[in-house]
């Protein structure tokens, strides 16, 4: 458990050898003699993939990140900035690549189902999982933006949120990652944007040559394509508004896609989805996708798919 602990933290460029050697260290003397009897099968050498640098807020809707105290309400357009830094805390303007923003709705509280003999039931945990958004910005010179409309199915007590982050260097290959837990969530924006009209869903298989009808592998991938001016919803905070699939009508069983759904660069009002699916029988398959946008207005895409033992068939 020690070793486990080191290794959580351990600094970038810190090797798992490390990790075991500061582990064993601690327990060291004394009766602890016998808890240094375990042994680390591996590379000692090898290093943790830790990143290196630091992502920070720096604004939310154009006010400095430390002194706002704006909330965020459902259907409100937000844009946020925010820059790459060294542990120093100094901008690295040479960083260039792509940063990926998650905003995720306030905690709630969750109980343990106490399904084993052994453990126990009713027992209260923090989960944070409802994201509100989930894209992906350019970042140049050190410094990116990114903007987004809050969702309609966000929970409307108030309370803190969080804007977890992780950047890429495409270049000389370095990351960085980040998170921001000041930021306020709730209610309903007075002037919040109105909407009527749904998402457009269209829906492929494996790439976006296929047409309707084509051939697949027994393992294909679904890949939708969707828009909306505001936005998808992909906060899966209320029922029956989830972003999901139904294959073969088979609705007992459905694709829940949430979780699978990425922005297009720059770009909220834009996304896809890749979800794979796995061991299809042999023959005609349907599929159907219905996504709701931020306003909870609602679209469906369907296509027909064969499935052959060899998609070069």
């Amino acid at each position: 458990r020690l070793a486990l602990l080191e290794l959580f933290e351990a600094e970038a460029g810190s090797s798992i050898g490390d990790a075991m050697r500061k582990a064993k260290n601690q327990l060291s003397g004394g009766t602890l003699t016998n808890s240094r009897k375990f042994a680390l099968i591996g590379d000692p050498s090898m290093i943790l993939a830790l990143p290196r640098y630091s992502v920070q807020t720096t604004s939310i809707n154009g006010k400095a990140a430390q002194n706002s105290t704006d909330t965020l309400r459902a259907l409100q357009k937000v844009s946020i900035e925010g820059q790459i830094v060294d542990a120093q805390g100094t901008l690295l303007n040479d960083f260039n690549g792509i940063v990926y923003p998650t905003v995720f709705d306030k905690p709630f509280k969750a109980a343990t189902l106490g399904q084993d003999p052994s453990s126990p039931k009713g027992y209260q945990f923090e989960v944070q999982k409802n994201v509100i958004f989930k894209g992906r910005a350019s970042v140049r010179n050190g410094r990116f933006s990114f903007t987004f409309v809050v969702p309609k199915d966000i929970n409307y007590a108030f309370g803190l949120g969080k804007i977890s982050y992780y950047a890429a260097d495409t270049v000389s290959m370095v990351d960085a990652t980040g998170a921001y837990k000041n930021i306020n969530i709730g209610g309903n924006s007075p002037g919040g944007l109105a909407d009527a009209q749904g998402p457009v869903v269209d829906v492929y298989m494996n790439s976006l040559d296929f047409v309707f009808g084509g051939i697949t592998n027994p393992d294909p991938i679904l890949l939708v394509r969707l828009r909306d001016d505001n936005g998808i919803n992909v906060v899966g905070n209320s029922i029956g508004h989830d972003l999901e699939g139904v294959l073969d009508d088979n609705t007992q069983n459905s694709l829940l896609l949430n979780d699978f759904f990425e922005s297009e660069l720059d770009d909220y009002t834009k996304g896809q989805v890749r979800y794979p699916i796995a061991s299809l029988a042999e023959g005609l398959h349907k599929i159907r996708v219905k996504a709701w946008d931020i306003a909870n207005n609602s679209n469906e895409g369907y296509t027909e798919f064969v499935v052959a033992s060899s998609a070069d068939i």
